[in-house]
């Protein structure tokens, strides 16, 4: 992301309090420039303009003419957040500090690099501005996630209302996500059409809670006329790593964590069709075919005991079973702890199936249109690492007795098709 001290040109011309007005004039007339900073010491201390000096005597001091409300900004502060900076002064000059005076900018000279990235309608940047930001970040040690938000059948708005309801549907989500963002830690773009893009500094398990806070938001919002819920899909990815990247190409990197998001985010999104559609094979609801043996859920439980929480879920193949019980703080959701618990205890009871890691869990809600129904379930994203190579699986179960069972049917629907397939393949080898 494009900082301030990126649009100085040229080094710093300036003039003390106690320089003659004819020293200004002279300066202002090689330069052709019509404005300078008064620096004392190390320090702006103000800024004198043409106006101000063309009409006195030339050897007045300056310190009689000058101005002493000249707005300074950090050579590091982002263009963006310097314009909102200079349109809510009303300045039309500003100076730049980089320990010392680095230089000047006027807000002529924000314009283009503002309007090149700016969605008229959100308010919001496109995609370029998180781009550099990332990069930015990524490049002075820090790790980051990326959030995708897509509006869910964002077409219905246009095609039953109009337009105009479109609009406003993007501008209010525009606005719900921002409300629930760090400014410090954060920043939004429209990625394009109905999409919605945020890199953030917090680490993986932050940045799903924040994800899903903001999908809740958006189910509140209210538009007249428009009776459908509205709501978002949304994937996470990144925030995981701990040690330092080593010849990393940034922008590559950036570009990985955005496609990996915007995939999670569409499993979401056609889970959500399905089960809307009625076409999803819940768990819970028994086939008509079953493969054998099955995976089956023989115990969990969930306890809290002050500030920490302990998730153990039990889980049976055959003559096999197997307990595993994971701990976290109590503030973390539930539904993370037992797929943690579900996933340790599965991959213990068939080793040889792969790793599993667990890149999203969340509670849900679907609407049912052909019923006028809502479901409430719990949405599960992981990643399948064999040795054939990596599947990203998603998965979802209706909170039917808890939360806390969802979660673990949730992370079994996930893995269901590789599961049957394992399993099918170790009966076949055991048989020869």
């Amino acid at each position: 992301m494009k900082k301030l001290r990126d649009l100085i040109q040229s080094p710093p011309i300036w003039v003390n309090p106690q320089h003659p007005v004819k020293m200004a004039v002279a300066l202002m007339q090689s330069l052709h420039v019509d404005v300078l900073p008064v620096r004392d010491g190390d320090q702006v201390v103000g800024m004198v303009t043409a106006r101000q000096v063309l009409t006195v005597a030339e050897e007045i001091p300056i310190s009689q003419v000058m101005t002493t409300d000249a707005l300074l900004l950090d050579g590091e502060m982002p263009i963006r957040e310097a314009a909102a900076k200079m349109a809510e002064k009303g300045a039309e000059v500003a100076f730049v500090i980089n320990d010392t005076l680095a230089g000047m900018v006027r807000a002529i000279d924000l314009i283009p690099e503002v309007s090149r990235s700016y969605d008229p309608l959100t308010k919001l940047p496109w995609q370029d501005a998180l781009r550099e930001w990332s990069i930015d970040k990524l490049r002075t040690g820090h790790e980051i996630s990326i959030l995708f938000f897509d509006i869910d059948r964002f077409g219905q708005f246009n095609k039953q209302y109009d337009h105009v309801t479109g609009d406003r549907v993007l501008e209010m989500v525009a606005r719900t996500i921002e409300r629930e963002l760090d400014p410090d830690l954060t920043i939004l773009c429209r990625y394009g059409g109905d999409e919605f893009a945020v890199a953030t500094l917090y680490m993986s398990g932050e940045a799903q809670q924040l994800a899903a806070r903001i999908a809740h938001r958006v189910e509140e919002i209210q538009l007249p006329r428009v009776r459908e819920t509205i709501s978002v899909s949304y994937g996470v990815f990144g925030g995981r790593r701990t040690r330092e990247r080593e010849m990393v190409h940034y922008a590559a990197t950036v570009d990985d964590l955005i496609v990996r998001a915007s995939r999670m985010c569409l499993q979401m999104k056609q889970r959500k069709g399905a089960l809307a559609m009625l076409q999803l094979p819940l768990p819970g609801v028994e086939p008509e075919e079953r493969t054998e043996p099955r995976v089956q859920v023989t115990g969990i439980s969930f306890i809290t005991q002050g500030k920490e929480a302990e998730a153990g879920v039990e889980l049976a193949i055959g003559g096999l079973r197997t307990l595993k019980q994971v701990r976290g703080d109590v503030k973390q959701p539930p539904e993370e702890l037992m797929v943690q618990a579900a996933r340790d205890a599965l991959t213990a009871l068939v080793p040889g199936m792969g790793t599993v890691q667990v890149h999203h869990v969340s509670k849900v809600t679907v609407d049912l249109h052909e019923k006028n129904e809502k479901m409430d379930g719990v949405m599960v994203v992981v990643e399948l690492q064999t040795a054939s190579g990596n599947q990203l699986l998603s998965g979802f179960a209706p909170v039917r007795e808890n939360v806390q069972r969802a979660a673990v049917n949730a992370l079994l629907h996930a893995l269901n098709r590789p599961l049957a397939k394992w399993l099918s393949q170790s009966q076949l080898s055991s048989s020869n």
